[in-house]
């Protein structure tokens, strides 16, 4: 799963450089209250997924099962 989704990023990055000339980002996160204003930056998904996956692999390595000594 976390190599698909790294795979995948890099393939959704690749695509917009080659359909636009750079990689398009589209998502704001933003929250807004009386009190309270919060924007985070702009990022695209196929970034997302490759954070996922880079997160995915680290903690697979660091918490993952053991591997089996050999005799």
């Amino acid at each position: 799963l976390s190599l698909g989704l790294i795979i995948g990023g890099a393939i959704g990055n690749f695509i917009d450089r080659l359909a636009y000339g750079a990689v398009a980002d589209f998502v704001l996160l933003h929250l807004t209250t009386a009190t309270f204003r919060f924007n985070w930056y702009v990022f695209n998904v196929a970034d997302v997924a490759i954070v996922a996956g880079v997160i995915g692999i680290l903690y697979e390595t660091l918490r993952g099962p053991r591997a089996a000594k050999a005799p």
